[in-house]
């Protein structure tokens, strides 16, 4: 439990109206810990919050100013108010009573109907009178209204009150009513003690009439055609289209509609898709309803021309600089020919005519503005407009004019800019040479290196050549030196083979047995020295067998040689293979 808790205890409470008296405030002073509930009484009912009621609570510690608020208070509104607060230590309540004097009611009745309204035609339909009686007192007053607009009495239009017995007779009285007359007409009657509306319908049937209708429909190219008129009746009217003097039937290509526009008026369609040239012709419509018929005017379906494309510049103007006293020609061009454009020219806005200074010209495609003599004032933009039934197009250019002195300058400019151009040129064209003579140089030093190349190679080939010669004089050399060796060797054994014949010789037949024992000797010495040179390696018998038969056949040496010696021995030498007999060869 909190210290200082208690229960609720209402320690005051009053009535507060406003000086207007619109707002009246019940309000009790509580202190209770902790914060109590609040419920305002009215009598055994809980006041609950609304547009006219609103619950207050104000907090100061423990102390809490609770209110009720009643806003516009009225009689019913008087009574005995409670407020009951409560929190968990007890409750408590306190009273308030509230008197509210009401007004005193008016005396009398408000109105009520006692026939009520109804709306009647007279004189032939010329006039439609609508009427009804009230109950009321004191006398009502009365507003007319049609489809919400006040209305006010005049020459087609008047109203009437006339005071009957035991109440009121209320007229509208309508002369020559017409179509726009049909609606919803309101009479508001009211009096001190209330009010009373009464509401009436008004239909006047008439012959239709056809407002709006077409002259004239074209037919286009691959397009639909729709011809619409405006019909007003009350009622929907029976509608019939006619071309000449067929009536036209709804099919896959015509089809025909109504529509309502608005209380008594009418949209009816006819439409053609697709539309050709054998549409066209001259249409009517027929609108009917209970009144009569009536028949529209001729409409007359046409085949439209081409179309007109709108203008377009395929050549526009072009910005120019020109120089005082110079001619200055604008040009532009249309994509196609079509005299049927108005051209216009214009300077910063304003319109340009044709001149002694200005002459303008148009063949159909080509617009042209020429300016006999510049003049500094002829600075500016120029527009040119092309417009046909299709639409507009337009092109501008821009016009400086120069003084003369300025234009020396710029021609000194511009030669100063064309002599750094050739000045840059020159260079660059060095430049280009200087790369040229180094590309020719390299490709220069390349073509000596591959000569220079090519004489090694040839010398080489010269060398090789001449060391695969020299290699051969040598070889021949010593092949002659060693068939010099050969013959000499060859001549040699032809001598000494010689002295052996001259040796037989001398020896004679008759020699005593010592004698041929000598013989003997001598023949075992020959027969060595021959098997001497036999023994000889193959190799270099072989290298001088051929200079042997060039210079000595076989048959020569062998005829040189002693076919036989005295003593009938015989001594053969072998000039081809090495004797394989090995000296043994004596016989």
């Amino acid at each position: 439990m909190e210290p200082d808790s208690h229960l609720p205890s209402l320690r005051s409470r009053e009535l507060i109206p406003n000086e207007s008296g619109t707002l009246i405030t019940m309000r009790c002073t509580c202190t209770a810990k902790p914060k109590p509930s609040v419920v305002w009484m009215k009598g055994t009912k809980v006041v609950s919050e609304s547009s006219r009621t609103r619950m207050k609570i104000e907090e100061k510690e423990d102390t809490y100013i609770l209110s009720l608020e009643i806003t516009d208070p009225i009689g019913p509104d008087s009574g005995t108010y409670k407020c009951h607060v409560k929190n968990e230590f007890g409750e408590s309540n306190a009273n308030l009573n509230l008197n509210i004097e009401a007004e005193n009611e008016p005396e009398g009745t408000a109105p009520t109907f006692i026939e009520k309204p109804k709306i009647r035609s007279e004189k032939a339909g010329k006039l439609v009178v609508m009427d009804f009686k009230v109950k009321a007192d004191p006398k009502p007053v009365i507003v007319w209204y049609h489809e919400g607009q006040l209305l006010k009495e005049s020459s087609r239009l008047s109203f009437k009150l006339e005071e009957i017995d035991g109440g009121y007779y209320i007229r509208l009285d309508l002369k020559d009513p017409g179509i726009q007359d049909s609606g919803v007409y309101k009479c508001n009657i009211k009096n001190e003690c209330g009010e009373l509306n009464a509401n009436l319908t008004l239909n006047i049937e008439i012959v239709p009439v056809i407002k709006e209708a077409p002259k004239t429909v074209s037919i286009t190219k691959s397009s639909n055609v729709v011809i619409e008129c405006k019909v007003q009746s009350v009622f929907q009217p029976k509608v019939t289209w006619m071309k000449e003097t067929t009536i036209i039937k709804e099919s896959t290509t015509h089809s025909i509609a109504v529509q309502r526009i608005r209380e008594g008026e009418y949209s009816v369609k006819l439409e053609i898709s697709p539309a050709s040239a054998a549409d066209k012709g001259s249409y009517k419509l027929i609108a009917k309803n209970a009144k009569g018929e009536t028949m529209s005017n001729v409409i007359d379906v046409i085949v439209a021309p081409p179309a007109v494309e709108a203008p377009v510049f395929k050549q526009k103007l072009i910005s120019t600089t020109t120089v005082e006293g110079q001619k200055t020609i604008f040009t532009a061009m249309l994509s196609s020919i079509d005299k049927t454009v108005t051209i216009k020219w214009t300077k910063n806005g304003k319109t340009i005519t044709s001149s002694s200074t200005a002459e303008i010209k148009f063949d159909g495609s080509t617009c042209s503005l020429i300016i006999d003599s510049t003049k500094k004032e002829d600075e500016g933009t120029y527009t040119v407009i092309a417009t046909n039934s299709s639409g507009t197009s337009e092109s501008s250019a821009s016009l400086i004019v120069q003084e003369k002195f300025q234009q020396e300058k710029e021609e000194k400019k511009e030669e100063k800019k064309e002599e750094k151009k050739e000045v840059v040129k020159k260079q660059e064209e060095k430049k280009e040479e200087k790369k040229e003579e180094k590309v020719e140089q390299k490709l220069e030093m390349k073509r000596t290196e591959e000569k220079t190349e090519e004489v090694v190679q040839k010398k080489e080939s010269i060398v090789t050549r001449r060391k695969s010669s020299i290699k051969k004089e040598e070889t021949l050399a010593v092949t002659e030196k060693k068939e010099e060796k050969k013959r000499s060797s060859v001549k040699k054994v032809a001598k000494k083979e010689s002295k052996i014949e001259e040796v037989k010789e001398e020896v004679k037949p008759e020699a005593k047995p010592a004698e041929e024992v000598e013989s003997e000797k001598i023949t075992e010495k020959v027969t060595e020295k021959v098997k001497g040179i036999k023994e000889k390696p193959s190799s270099k018998v072989d290298a001088v067998e051929t200079p042997i038969n060039r210079e000595s056949s076989p048959q020569k040496v062998q005829e040189e040689r002693p076919k036989q010696s005295n003593n009938g021995t015989s001594l053969q030498v072998n000039d081809g293979e090495p004797n394989t007999n090995h000296g043994e060869n004596v016989t």
